[in-house]
């Protein structure tokens, strides 16, 4: 994990200091786990290539992420734990309250699992990386689609993610949002699927999101997960 958080802070400080990219730029980290301590967590940065209030903006997206899961082969449950980084080049869309997002590059992974007869395996690959979203903000209320995908694994995740003012403050905390999240994601060796409620409060600049769930795996069938976000744009 701390190869991919080491590259993407190495390119969070070069995009705050990008010299187009000092307005509308986000920045983005979490951490989710779940009951059998199958975990993910993130950090990523994205800014625009161009200054202007353009409908049409060009930007760099850099995200470093790990994982862990187990999966079953033959049989037996393998642990797996994975790290990468991806840097991207992609264009946002503006029509109206939407946002419409696609993005690509290069991934650069590293994984480590359980042999069938002990130790593990150490495998460093490169891939492709590709994500499409839609977001659509108003002030009572958000919704957000994600779907990305990987040739590494041919791994595919995605999430249905709405949200609806409940309160609102005049000060710059707390007004809240109350949510749900729907995401599944998988591949042929390992799926999972997840739904819950979640928590939005915006202080400031900052926006707080916990979340929690039910978690149906391959693995493990039904179980719970929890997680945090938080998120802010420069």
């Amino acid at each position: 994990m701390a190869r991919a958080h080491v590259a993407c802070c190495v390119v969070l400080c070069t995009a705050l200091l990008w010299p187009g990219g000092g307005i509308a730029g986000d920045v983005f980290t979490g951490y989710q786990i779940d009951n059998q301590g199958e975990y993910y967590t993130y950090l990523g940065v994205r800014t625009p290539l161009t200054s202007g209030e353009s409908n049409l903006q060009p930007f760099i997206q850099v995200m470093g992420a790990g994982l862990g899961y187990t999966f079953k082969d033959n049989g037996a449950n393998r642990k797996a734990e994975v790290q990468f980084t991806s840097p991207s080049l992609g264009i946002k869309v503006i029509q109206g309250p939407w946002n419409f997002i696609g993005f690509a590059g290069p991934q650069f992974r590293w994984k480590q699992q359980d042999r069938p007869t002990g130790g593990r395996t150490n495998e460093s690959d490169v891939g492709v990386y590709v994500q499409g979203e839609a977001f659509r903000w108003h002030e009572q209320g958000t919704f957000h689609a994600i779907v990305s995908y990987t040739d590494l694994d041919n791994f595919v995740w995605s999430r249905l993610r709405a949200t609806r003012l409940v309160h609102k403050s005049e000060q710059g905390c707390c007004s809240t949002y109350l949510g749900w999240d729907l995401a599944g994601m998988g591949n042929k060796d390992f799926y999972a699927v997840q739904t819950g409620p979640l928590v939005q409060v915006p202080v400031d600049r900052f926006y707080l999101t916990l979340k929690g769930g039910y978690q149906y795996t391959q693995t493990f069938q039904s179980g719970a997960y929890g997680g945090v976000e938080l998120y802010f744009p420069f």
